[in-house]
């Protein structure tokens, strides 16, 4: 936006100029440039506009990336706290995903990553922002939720992935989640509690919970 304010400006400056060596009729001339430092300026606003919504976005599966999410999450505990209500954070880790990758490249594995990622997408409410974290790691931001609405959403989102990986041995998918405020009142506090319930739910060998956050 500071390259755009100087567009404008300069252009400003030499319509000033015109009219105070040249007179009216100069003045009018330089209508025509005035409208072009415009039309630059706004070119500019629309690309680097452009450019900040690339940097919040996964290049692979289109979903929101970390940055997305810690700025959402501050916004979120922001305005929760400031009204006293609650948000959840899921974190999702895909089991086995390795093998994917070994056994059939890259390209399927990036495959698999966008299917996984469209599979979320579908199966959150509107107001919920889908996060690809990295790597094999997903997590979901649910405002306006409390830890009944986090277990119903993280046992459908565990339920999404596994159809998305059917027919992929060895594939699963682990799950936890954290409460604003009860587990933390930074986004580095809640996604801590989020991961390691899903650590806990990774040591697990077949479908049953370890602890209430744990999927």
């Amino acid at each position: 936006m500071k390259t755009a304010a100087c567009v404008a400006a300069a252009a400003a400056a030499l319509l000033a100029l015109a009219g105070a060596a040249l007179g009216p009729g100069a003045v009018l001339l330089a209508v025509p440039a005035a409208f072009a430092g415009a039309l630059v300026q706004r070119r500019i606003a629309v690309r680097e506009g452009a450019l900040r919504r690339l940097s919040l976005r996964d290049a692979l599966t289109g979903l929101a990336n970390r940055r997305a999410l810690e700025e959402r999450m501050d916004y979120e505990i922001a305005r929760h706290g400031r009204h006293r209500r609650r948000f959840a954070v899921i974190a999702l880790d895909l089991d086995g995903f390795k093998l994917v990758n070994d056994r059939f490249g890259h390209a399927a594995g990036d495959e698999v990553l966008r299917e996984i990622a469209g599979a979320l997408e579908d199966a959150v409410r509107e107001q919920d922002t889908v996060v690809r974290l990295g790597g094999d790691e997903f997590c979901v931001l649910a405002p306006e939720s409390g830890a009944d609405v986090a277990e119903r959403l993280m046992d459908r989102l565990s339920v999404a992935v596994a159809e998305a990986v059917d027919g992929l041995e060895g594939m699963s998918v682990s799950a936890g989640w954290a409460v604003f405020p009860e587990d933390g009142l930074t986004a580095e506090d809640l996604l801590a509690v989020a991961d390691q319930a899903a650590i806990e739910a990774k040591r697990r060998v077949h479908g049953g919970r370890t602890s209430r956050r744990a999927a």
